[in-house]
């Protein structure tokens, strides 16, 4: 008993020494200062000492902030290039009203305001006062107005509307929205260090969550028609709306397609790999962003120096692949960590290594070439699902046998392999359709590079370019007073979206029993020229792989239904099968009620 006492102390003792190392051994590491200083607008903003996070009470006398995790554009050079790049487009809003929420050090609202000489330039900060001296120059011009209240308050900004827009005109309602380009807004909601708000990961990510929501429900600016704007945002939070691989397309993502003509990345971090956790194949990047150079030179839009991002300057290097179809005809390839560190060894080969190192080379090597067999396989794969689909309309006949040994062989393919081959066809089919289903596939341009530095604090930062379009009447119909079917939308993508490798017909009979015997009244679900795939089985189409027009006729044969639920036993059920089944990208449990 002594013994085994003795020993659970001694053991306690050696964690003890452990952690206490390992705390030391982390306060040693040096982490680097987010208040890095690379302007005269980033000197002044950290003489306030707003953003110094320093032990014990500030004095009476010291500057303070409401926000003071906003993060401001601090760059004019970048605020500059951003200008010259978006002037095409910019153009067409010259002499608008231009509302602007969270406007703080100003650099980028004096940017905007020289080149479209607004009507008027109403500015809404609740730190107002903070700003006040980097604003005044702005602030001295007859058509421009600051208010010291919070643009993110929704009761102070409609406060504002009513009161500042009154040349606006609003939208009759049940009219098709036509494009405001008299009204533009922009907004900063870039904010450091994050913190969660009201279920949310932070209040930028709730307000992006409604000003989406305020397309589909034509409230806010958009009351006035279909309002462009100009969002600047953390980051990491542009993969919500513009995701670049399948696996980041969530609900907030597909609405963002059903609601809008283009959301644009004009600036942003630049990485190597943009999301190791959502990767797709290369050669769909490669071709995708020839496609964008396309675009580009088409529109005679050329990108600013020094601010070319790395892939836009491979793609520049290898001009012979312009044109050429690539994803699908050449074995697929991933971007895995370990090819990085396979390529270091192998600049390594000739020098002396260790014994663990050369172990180390000889396991990836082992690797690379498995991963090169199955890449050969699934290209194959890929390449006879195509054929399969091409029967429905040449020889329906052979459609069934072919189909059949299709689903063999991918039932031959262990699991991992066969997991990871629906990713990749799954990415392959979005690419592929007509236009292609994401929005990033649809850019006109590539996002120019944006260092860290050139915002304070230096938080990564990316600006977004949203233009809303016309929604289909179908998604439209919001309210007691209209059939709904804008609602049920909403509500049974909540379920959609938490159930994505599923058939489709599957998904639709998991929304309530019956429905998926409708899937015949959805015929662009087997329609390869409409995105879908006569294919069954581990073929057939998954509800990630969808697109807005199939979405549309699978609401549209719901509202058709007789045997249909309410609206309320809808909200009820599947809005708690939902959160049961874990939190979605968007919003944490609770956090639904906070839209319009």
């Amino acid at each position: 008993m002594l013994a085994r006492r003795h020993d659970a102390r001694t053991t306690l003792a050696r964690l003890g020494r452990a952690q206490r190392a390992r705390a030391m051994a982390t306060a040693a590491v040096k982490l680097p200062s987010m208040l890095a200083v690379t302007s005269d607008v980033a000197r002044q903003l950290d003489k306030t000492g707003v953003w110094k996070r320093t032990g014990g009470r500030k004095k009476a006398s010291a500057v303070r902030a409401v926000e003071p995790r906003r993060v401001n554009i601090v760059s004019a050079g970048l605020c500059d290039d951003v200008i010259e790049y978006l002037a095409p487009s910019l153009e067409r809003h010259r002499g608008c009203d231009l509302v602007d929420l969270n406007p703080g050090a100003g650099v980028w609202s004096r940017k905007l305001h020289d080149f479209l000489e607004p009507r008027k330039h109403v500015m809404m900060d609740l730190d107002a006062e903070l700003y006040r001296p980097f604003l005044s120059g702005l602030v001295s011009k007859k058509n421009v107005e600051l208010i010291p209240k919070s643009g993110l308050v929704w009761k102070d900004l409609l406060e504002m509307i009513r009161g500042k827009l009154s040349g606006q005109h609003e939208t009759e309602q049940g009219a098709s929205p036509l494009r405001n380009d008299t009204l533009l807004v922009t907004a900063n909601l870039s904010m450091f260090p994050k913190k969660a708000f009201h279920g949310f990961d932070s209040i930028s990510t709730m307000v992006i969550y409604q000003l989406m929501s305020s397309i589909r429900t034509s409230s806010l600016f958009q009351r006035y028609g279909l309002v462009r704007m100009l969002v600047w945002v953390n980051d990491e939070d542009k993969r919500r709306l513009l995701p670049r691989a399948i696996n980041r397309r969530k609900r907030s993502a597909f609405e963002a397609e059903l609601s809008c003509e283009w959301i644009h990345e004009v600036a942003g971090q630049d990485t190597e790999v943009e999301d190791r956790n959502a990767l797709r194949d290369e050669w769909i990047n490669m071709e995708s962003g020839y496609k964008t150079l396309e675009r580009m030179a088409a529109q005679g839009l050329t990108m600013p120096s020094g601010r070319e991002p790395k892939a836009y300057t491979a793609l520049k290097a290898e001009p012979a692949l312009m044109g050429q179809r690539l994803a699908g005809v050449r074995p697929p390839t991933l971007t895995r960590p370990f090819k990085q560190e396979l390529e270091d060894l192998e600049r390594e080969l000739g020098r002396g290594r260790s014994k663990e190192a050369s172990k180390r080379l000889k396991a990836l090597r082992h690797r690379e070439k498995y991963g090169q067999d199955d890449a050969l396989t699934y290209l194959d794969l890929l390449q006879e699902h195509e054929a399969v689909s091409r029967l429905a309309a040449s020889s329906p006949s052979e459609l069934e046998r072919a189909n059949a040994a299709w689903n063999e062989r991918i039932d031959n393919l262990k699991k991992n392999a066969r997991n990871e081959f629906k990713g990749l066809r799954d990415s392959h089919h979005l690419f592929r359709q007509d236009p292609p289903a994401l929005l990033w596939d649809r850019r006109a341009y590539e996002p120019l590079s944006a260092r860290a530095d050139e915002f304070f604090p230096n938080a990564p930062t990316a600006l977004l370019d949203i233009q809303p379009k016309a929604m289909r009447p179908l998604f439209r119909q919001h309210g007691p007073a209209s059939t709904r079917s804008g609602d049920m939308s909403e509500v049974m993508l909540r379920f959609w979206f938490h159930h994505t490798l599923l058939p489709i017909p599957k998904a639709m009979e998991g929304l309530w029993g019956g429905f998926g015997d409708l899937v015949g009244a959805c015929p662009g679900v087997r329609d390869p020229r409409r995105g879908g795939t006569p294919l069954t089985g581990h073929g057939a189409l998954t509800v990630r792989s969808m697109n807005e027009e199939q979405w549309a006729e699978i609401l549209q044969a719901w509202m058709d239904w007789p045997f249909r639920p309410t609206y309320a036993q809808m909200l009820g059920r599947l809005v708690e099968e939902a959160d049961a089944d874990g939190d979605d990208e968007d919003t944490r449990p609770g956090a639904a009620g906070l839209a319009f």
